[in-house]
């Protein structure tokens, strides 16, 4: 499949089968991707979950905190009643872009794509660092056609660097994904995702009350915000389940793969493969569709 081709197929209605990459306690918007992904059931068939690495302040290192991401997918699935295969990812991050690191999340990918119906693709839908696609792609290279990689990471290229929480985790898996041939999606943070903002207020107005989830996303976020006065926050990885799951509320455009550094940047060579890249969101749109769903739960 081409890269326009791929686009179409993002708007069209087949139901699509995810496979959803999380570092779920990392911090508070992913609790909020998953369960978008298992209640999105009109577009999306998620078929798994993985565990990925983080490392910051919510853990001692990225086996720990894939450690916790794993028994918070376990618990939001109690909250969502719904069971899916859960699976612990990477205990660390790629040493070289040659090197996989071994886990059940990557070879979950691996057998998954193996599996697909001939012209039928998996979707990865990645909202962490990308350490299990990338020890996939690297223990398997014949899956890069079987799948189609939708990735919450870096900023927009007008950023003054790429050294944003996922890509500036595991740099070499992140060059080894925009390396690769399989199909890639770029959802930037800084300049994209950050329109993705709501206040406490605003979640106990939608969600207060409605069900144990809500009242859990209304509180995790109410925590957060306490200690400043207006305090608000970004639900960054909505975004990358939005693709799927409403897409019209999304603009992804055809550009040339970045060259990322480990400097942190991106060079540009306007000769490299192509892939799509999400310049803009409908804040309002996202919201309202997954407040609807929660509240419905």
């Amino acid at each position: 499949m081409n890269i326009y081709d791929f686009k179409n197929e993002l708007y069209s209605p087949t139901v699509k089968k995810i496979i959803l990459d999380t570092d779920t306690y990392n911090e508070i918007d992913d609790q909020f991707a998953l369960s978008y992904a298992a209640l999105a059931t009109d577009k999306i068939e998620l078929l798994s979950i993985n565990a990925a690495p983080f490392f910051n302040t919510n853990s001692e290192g990225p086996k720990d905190g894939m450690e916790k991401s794993y028994h918070e997918i376990i618990k939001l699935l109690g909250m969502l009643k719904k069971d899916y295969p859960v699976y612990r990812g990477s205990e660390d991050y790629l040493k070289d872009e040659v090197t996989p690191q071994p886990s059940d999340a990557a070879d979950n990918i691996i057998r998954t794509a193996l599996s697909m119906p001939e012209g039928e693709l998996l979707y990865v839908v990645a909202i962490g660092a990308i350490t299990n696609v990338a020890s996939a792609l690297l223990k398997a290279p014949e899956i890069a056609s079987r799948i189609a990689i939708i990735w919450l990471g870096g900023h927009d290229y007008s950023f003054p660097n790429t050294n944003e929480f996922n890509m500036g985790q595991d740099v070499a898996a992140s060059r080894v994904v925009f390396n690769s041939t399989a199909l890639l999606l770029q959802v930037p943070c800084m300049g994209v995702c950050n329109l993705l903002t709501t206040t406490p207020a605003e979640l106990k107005h939608y969600l207060g009350g409605k069900n144990e989830l809500c009242d859990y996303l209304v509180n995790i976020v109410d925590e957060c915000c306490r200690p400043f006065m207006c305090g608000s926050r970004v639900i960054w990885d909505v975004s990358a389940v939005a693709m799927l799951a409403l897409p019209t509320a999304l603009d992804p455009v055809v550009i040339p793969r970045p060259v990322l550094t480990y400097e942190h940047y991106y060079g540009i060579d306007p000769g490299r493969p192509p892939m799509l890249y999400v310049r803009h969101l409908n804040r309002d749109a996202i919201f309202a569709d997954l407040f609807t769903k929660l509240a419905a739960l």
